[in-house]
């Protein structure tokens, strides 16, 4: 699977940038200057919805594949090869960024105005998460079996779900669903990545799903790049389309034939009854 490790996060990174440039073309061309309404049966929409779909077909076959022909090792550093030098740097770096996308949403926004306690929670939830993607990846790396990495895993999945409830809190009275659904659709994704990321933690792996939903959060997240974001909000999206790629390229490229599996299995059941023998 190592050549597919490669190619097919590529393959979602050229897909997803089709969909920036697709969405792109339908807020300049589809939704109306003053009122903010789209056009109604725009082909660049139908196009969009098109093209999201066939991405995701294409996805959910190679997800069912990797499920019926393949496994993953067990335990998370071995499924996803946390080696010394890349997961923790990398992830270090990627919690780097999401902190200071953190601070920067901070500082966006109003100081004339008390802090509602809604933007609080959100701020100290982001910050959290930041936070443990870089110890997570630190103490995968140092030890395994440590009891931290059950807490550090479940952060980013639970301020993912938040972040949907401020989502629809902004967008409660907004008629238009067009105008946000793909950001609600690149946080619901990114959310079942870093859920399904921590059953490998709790030795309860979802291969295919955990794959299918590191592809369609790269894609929505760079669909909804398109959309009018804040700096911050930009840097957070950046954040999540790194740590999709680095876990489905890692999660893809660790995969072991079902054969190889029980065969290695087999020996291994072999070798301990030969050795039982010997101690009788």
């Amino acid at each position: 699977m190592r050549v597919s490790s490669v190619f097919m996060p590529f393959f979602a990174l050229m897909a997803g940038a089709a969909g920036f440039y697709l969405r792109l073309m339908e807020l300049w061309n589809v939704f109306d200057e003053h009122t903010g309404l789209p056009e109604r049966g725009a082909g660049i929409t139908y196009a969009l919805i098109a093209f999201s779909i066939a991405f995701l077909l294409i996805v959910l076959v190679f997800s069912a594949r990797a499920t019926v022909k393949h496994v993953a090792p067990n335990g998370f550093e071995n499924a996803f090869g946390t080696d010394p030098l890349t997961y923790p740097v990398v992830f270090s770096a990627i919690g780097l960024v999401w902190l200071g996308a953190t601070v920067r949403y901070y500082l966006d926004l109003d100081s004339t105005l008390p802090l509602p306690a809604i933007e609080l929670i959100f701020l100290i939830m982001s910050a959290l998460s930041a936070i443990s993607i870089a110890f997570f990846a630190i103490e995968m790396y140092q030890d395994p079996r440590s009891k931290s990495k059950y807490a550090l895993s479940i952060a980013p999945s639970l301020f993912m779900c938040f972040w949907l409830v401020i989502l629809y809190r902004q967008n409660a009275s907004n008629p238009v669903l067009l105008s946000y659904c793909y950001h609600c659709l690149a946080v619901l994704a990114s959310a079942l990545g870093f859920y399904f990321t921590s059953g490998f933690v709790y030795n309860k792996p979802a291969t295919g799903k955990a794959i299918f939903s590191y592809f369609a959060s790269i894609y929505f997240c760079f669909v909804t790049l398109a959309d009018e974001h804040t700096f911050a909000v930009r840097l957070l999206i950046a954040a999540l389309i790194s740590v999709s790629v680095m876990h489905a390229s890692m999660l893809i490229r660790n995969l072991k034939w079902k054969e190889e599996e029980e065969e290695e299995g087999e020996k291994g059941e072999k070798g301990e009854g030969e050795e039982k023998e010997e101690e009788v």
